[in-house]
């Protein structure tokens, strides 16, 4: 019989079983073994070089098998074959680094590195934490079937370069520090539930090595706290205060909803570079007077108010040549005007620009500019606005916005708070053969982080598409890793309605403290109840993206003030557009909306900014009752369920939340969507918020703001009802 090999750490073994071909790691105190569990499987998958070119399909991953395993200097080295016997010119290295198992893939003197996935039987799991997104909870209880390949740092891929394992009140953390690392993850439906998710690691590339380390105490936050000092140690973790110390206008960014206007101008030119048609939603006259509307009527203080199709020709126009602003809404003196009407607001304006794309119809078309495939073809984006774009090498990218008709040019002339370069954090890592400007998958992260910086050193602040760990250094925030119009992917196959997953706030576990995250794209306000309650579980403001119905001064049109369609039941997924017997009572659908929204996720975010994300919790089985708890105390509760719930409160004794409803609390703060509230019962929903002016508990505090959204106008305050029509200080 083959003797098992061990390697035993400070706190944690790791054993090769050569009879059984089994490997299994596990930490102290808890003794709960990961791995290769299952016997003579197999180890490995080999994937041969992709066929590149023609209608062939691709070969067929090579399963290979452990055959050898020798202690070799505080290491267990292993070699592999094929089932048919060929022996693969490859070893694996194992090593323990305290608890961590590290796994190092090595190839033969003189041979390349091929693509492999290791782990390739799935490690066995009750769940799998996959880092898309805010966090995407993929639950081994579910019946729906479930495969996906997580690529790092890809679109819908792996926003932080890690995932977790979590079973039997355990966890394993998987890490590494190379883009070209994917995960595998999938639900096993012949294993008995909840313990058939399964998670293997593909390494292509230049990827050589991960590490797994165990956990002896499970949960979200466990894994979150291991985490953090893999995030520390890597320099990501760049927080407010530090962000604040070198720009103190950053402050304005806690607690600020972001408006987009999307776009001034669209100018429509097809993919034989034929103008279609040319249409102004907004002049740069009338996005200040909405500024000015927002602050003035709605009265709303924090806002990061944002502006696409500005530019000459308008967005997704013969980019990359931006200045000056477009004349049909109004020429470069107007937006400078409008600029400067925004910030008397109190407001931050920010401009929308591009440097991935390349129009052929742009002054600046260069093809030297373009990112090459490795046969030398170019690499050929979408069809937008101005046609058919192409993508510019991120080398190249930088060395055009550097040019001083680009962003010089626009902090000169217009002198915004923020700039946004679109695309820059959302793209995946890309490459460039070509041999002028040749470029890595790491490389064009750098030259991106570049890019952000220089953005930033110019405007001031900088923000991008989705957002990625490795540019929280270099930005100021992200628009579109909360939500994607007006759901948490983009992907259908994300959406816990058919992954069999919860969305949960493991990003805020992390990097809660560091950056201000919207989301993203146009979403139907008549049914945007459930996202206000993933933001108010984000703890982080929406985004009001202002669409077609919006364009123009919005608020004046007719269409707009209509109240939506009454709901046949307590299910009201446009219950937050409603300001029946409110402060908002009598405006426009979309201004009641933004009220009652920015009232409850504004202060909440102002109040946890600068804390994580202590835990999260799922208060009934289907995991539609949830409550965010963060690390000052501020509690979000949360019922996505059908039915009424009753939910315990921290100072009001128990809350009754009707479907769609909410309760946050702070010890100055409070905001509610419910039936019942500090003993008072409604026959309908309410809601109210109420916020101490004087800094002191609500209980103690001698002068309350109390604003009453909708419903019933009586509240109780400090043990006796008032009646509250719109607002007042208590």
């Amino acid at each position: 019989m083959a003797e098992a090999l061990a390697l035993r750490g400070e706190s944690g073994r790791f054993m090769v079983d050569m009879e059984q071909q089994t490997w299994t790691i596990s930490a102290e105190p808890s003794g709960y073994c990961w791995g290769q569990l299952e016997a003579r499987q197999p180890w490995l998958l080999l994937y041969p070089p992709e066929v590149q070119q023609g209608d062939q399909p691709q070969p067929e991953p090579v399963a290979a098998y452990l055959t050898k395993a020798a202690a070799v200097d505080e290491a267990i080295v292993t070699r592999f074959c094929t089932v048919e016997g060929t022996p693969l010119t490859l070893s694996l290295f194992w090593r323990l680094q305290g608890s961590g198992l590290q796994v190092y893939v090595v190839p033969d003197r003189g041979y390349p590195m091929p693509a492999i996935e290791l782990c390739c039987g799935g490690l066995l799991a009750d769940e799998v934490l996959v880092p898309v997104r805010m966090g995407l909870l993929l639950h081994g209880d579910s019946e729906k079937p479930f495969e996906q390949v997580f690529g790092t740092y890809e679109y819908e891929g792996l926003h932080m370069a890690m995932c977790g394992l979590l079973a039997a009140d355990t966890a394993l953390l998987a890490t590494w520090g190379d883009s070209c690392i994917s995960t595998r993850v999938w639900r096993d439906l012949s294993l008995p539930a909840p313990g058939r998710m399964r998670t293997a690691f593909r390494l292509r590339d230049s990827a050589r090595s991960l590490e797994l380390r165990p956990i002896a105490a499970g949960g979200l936050r466990a894994l979150a706290e291991a985490y953090l000092e893999r995030a520390e140690a890597l320099g990501y973790r760049q927080t407010w205060g530090q962000k604040i110390a070198r720009q103190p206008r950053a402050r304005k960014l806690i607690g600020a909803c972001n408006f987009k206007l999307w776009t001034a101008l669209a100018r429509h030119i097809d993919e034989n570079l034929q103008e279609t048609g040319v249409d102004i939603h907004w002049t740069f006259n009338e996005a200040a007077q909405i500024a000015e509307h927002l602050k003035r009527d709605v009265q709303i203080d924090d806002v990061l108010f944002h502006l696409g199709g500005w530019t000459r020709y308008g967005y997704d126009c013969r980019h990359p040549d931006i200045m000056p602003p477009n004349e049909e809404c109004g020429g470069e003196a107007a937006l400078a005007d409008c600029a400067r009407r925004v910030q008397a607001c109190g407001y931050l304006f920010c401009l929308h620009d591009n440097y991935q794309d390349i129009y052929r119809d742009a002054p600046s078309w260069d093809p030297h500019c373009l990112e090459r495939k490795p046969d030398g073809s170019p690499v050929v984006g979408g069809v937008w606005l101005g046609g058919r774009a192409y993508y510019t090498c991120a080398q190249e990218a930088l060395r055009l916005a550097k040019r001083p008709q680009n962003v010089e040019a626009v902090q000169a002339g217009i002198a915004p708070d923020l700039y946004f370069i679109d695309t820059t954090f959302a793209v995946g890592p890309q490459t460039c053969a070509d041999p002028r400007h040749p470029l890595t998958r790491a490389q064009d992260i750098e030259r991106k982080a570049e890019l952000s910086d220089y953005a930033r050193d110019t405007i001031g602040m900088f923000g991008s598409e989705c957002g990625r760990e490795w540019a929280i250094p270099h930005a100021d925030f992200f628009e579109g890793l909360v939500a994607v119009s007006g759901k948490c992917y983009h992907g259908q196959a994300l959406l816990p309605e058919t992954c069999g997953g919860s969305v949960v706030p493991f990003f805020e576990m992390v990097y809660r403290d560091c950056i201000a995250l919207h989301g993203k794209y146009d979403h139907n306000l008549l049914t945007t109840g459930e996202q206000v309650l993933h933001h108010a579980l984000m703890g982080r403001p929406l985004y009001y993206h202002f669409h077609q119905s919006q364009h123009h001064l919005y608020w004046q049109n007719q269409d707009a003030l209509a109240e939506a369609p009454a709901a046949p039941d307590s299910w009201d997924p446009a219950a937050y557009t409603r300001a029946h017997n409110g402060w908002a009572d009598g405006m426009c659908l979309l201004d009641r909306y933004i009220k009652n929204t920015q009232e409850i996720l504004g202060p909440l975010h102002k109040l946890t900014a600068e804390t994580l994300v202590e835990s999260y919790q799922f208060l009934d089985a289907a995991r539609l009752i949830r409550r965010t708890t963060f690390g000052n105390g501020v509690q979000v509760s949360a019922n996505a369920s059908r039915v009424n719930v009753q939910v315990d409160s921290l100072h009001c004794g128990t809350v009754l939340l009707p479907p769609l409803g909410l309760l946050v609390e702070a010890p100055e703060f409070a905001a509610f969507h419910a039936l019942s509230w500090n003993g008072r019962v409604y026959e309908q929903p309410v809601l109210f918020t109420l916020t101490s002016l004087d800094g002191r508990a609500l209980g103690e505090s001698a002068s309350i703001r109390v604003f009453h959204g909708q419903g019933d106008a009586c509240v109780v305050v400090r043990g006796r009802t008032v009646e509250v029509r719109r607002e007042a200080v208590i």
